[in-house]
């Protein structure tokens, strides 16, 4: 990916990039310092890496930790008798710097999803998929992302009806399954819309992303190698520029 501007014009990142303060991730507003629920005991084996530079806008330039580079997103909704017809799709790229400033892996990634509603049923046309493809010259081997929409199983599923996200990752070498996180810490209270994501690699939790904030928090085991702490970065950075369907105010609008 040589850029991740996508060719906006400068006028439009920024009138889209005000509409998407009113989009995500709008959760602090109503619970300043709230945070996911973590596993058991997962907060005293991992480090908490504070991002910068999302701030909700549309592009960018992000830092936390060594790990720093250029973001950019964008989300459009198209509806056809709104809401008979709803297409939502999105775009977002990302690139991660070495310590000489230079993109070492560029990352350009895809989200869509299609509902259609018959009076007062929804029908899930394409549920929501969102994929990453990846290049540049630290790319090594096969790299993917990719999480959907799993179907609701149980009586409890069904009931809570919950937008929740699973998928899996292989990134230089190391794979992940990334499941949607939708409880809040020292609460009963949880949320349809994912609030963050758990990253689990060869049967441990290495990695939880915190989306409750303009900037994402990324809690990281301690005690993972250096190609696996980049991985895992790399995994939570494909979730922070993600601009979720389950999270937008579009249809408000």
């Amino acid at each position: 990916m040589r850029s991740v501007s996508f060719n906006i014009s400068r006028a439009r990142c920024g009138a889209v990039a005000a509409l998407a303060l009113v989009v995500v991730p709008g959760f602090s507003f109503g619970a300043k310092g709230a945070e996911i629920r973590l596993p058991d005991g997962f907060a005293t084996v991992s480090t908490r890496v504070a991002f910068t530079g999302f701030d909700g806008f549309n592009h960018g330039h992000y830092s936390g930790a060594e790990f720093r580079g250029e973001f950019a997103r964008i989300e459009s909704r198209l509806g056809v008798f709104d809401p008979l017809y709803v297409a939502n799709r999105g775009r977002s790229g990302f690139t991660v710097e070495n310590a000489n400033g230079v993109n070492e892996i560029t990352a350009e990634c895809r989200a869509i999803k299609r509902t259609a509603a018959i009076k007062s049923v929804t029908l899930d046309l394409k549920k929501f998929v969102y994929s990453c493809e990846f290049g540049g010259p630290a790319a090594a081997g096969e790299m993917s992302f990719v999480i959907g929409e799993p179907k609701r199983e149980d009586f409890k599923e069904k009931l809570l009806a919950r937008d929740r996200r699973a998928g899996e990752a292989s990134i230089l070498g190391h794979d992940f399954v990334v499941n949607s996180v939708h409880d809040y810490e020292g609460s009963k209270l949880s949320s349809q819309a994912p609030l963050g994501y758990l990253l689990e690699s060869k049967g441990l939790i290495v990695g939880a992303v915190d989306m409750l904030d303009w900037n994402p928090i990324v809690h990281v085991r301690e005690d993972l190698s250096n190609s696996q702490r980049k991985a895992t970065m790399i995994v939570a950075l494909s979730l922070a520029v993600l601009r979720d369907p389950a999270n937008s105010a579009l249809e408000d609008l």
